[in-house]
C-alpha cells in the first residue's frame, strides 16, 4: 500500500503549505508537516495536529508526544517520528484509516507560526489489511441485478 501525496502549487516540499493525501480504508497515511526552521531546540518544539479544525489528533509538547488531550477516535492510531523533530519534520502517520478520517488536517507549529495543512481523502478498497466495506460487497450484486433486469 502506497500513500499518494500531491503537493498543489508548491515550489518545494520545505515551503509547501497545502498537500493532498489519499489513503485506503484499513491502511495508513503519512500526513506531511515540516518546518523550514530546523534550528529548534527540543523545548521549542510544540506542534498541534488538528482534524477539521477541532479534533485533537496528536500533540507534540516541548519535543515529546502527548496523547493527554487526544480525541478518542485517534487513540492507538496516530503517531509521529520523534527522531525527525530536530530536522523540522513533524509528519503524522495515521493508521487503520476510516472514512471518518477524511478531511482537512492542520499542523500548527507554534514557534515558527507555520500552519501547513493536508487534505486527506479515503478511498474504498481492500487497503493494506484486506478490509472490505459493506458497500464494496453490495455493488457487484447491484450491477448483476441491473444487467439481469434488461435480459
Amino acid at each position: 500500500m502506497r500513500t499518494r501525496i500531491d503537493f498543489q502549487g508548491c515550489v518545494s516540499f520545505s515551503v509547501c503549505l497545502q498537500a493532498t493525501v489519499k489513503g485506503n480504508i484499513g491502511g495508513f497515511a503519512v500526513l506531511p508537516c515540516s518546518s523550514i526552521d530546523n534550528h529548534l531546540k527540543y523545548e521549542d518544539i510544540t506542534v498541534y495536529w488538528r482534524h477539521n479544525s477541532s479534533q485533537n489528533v496528536y500533540d507534540i509538547i516541548e519535543g515529546k508526544g502527548s496523547m493527554e488531550k487526544q480525541d478518542p477516535a485517534y487513540k492507538n492510531r496516530a503517531e509521529t517520528f520523534p527522531e525527525e523533530y530536530m530536522k523540522g519534520n513533524f509528519s503524522l502517520k495515521l493508521n487503520k484509516l476510516q472514512y471518518s478520517d477524511t478531511g482537512k488536517y492542520i499542523c500548527y507549529i507554534t514557534k515558527t507560526h507555520q500552519n501547513p495543512s493536508t487534505q486527506l481523502f479515503i478511498e474504498g478498497g481492500k487497503g493494506n489489511q484486506g478490509v472490505e466495506t459493506r458497500a464494496e460487497r453490495i455493488v457487484p450484486f447491484l450491477i448483476l441485478f441491473y444487467i439481469l433486469h434488461f435480459i
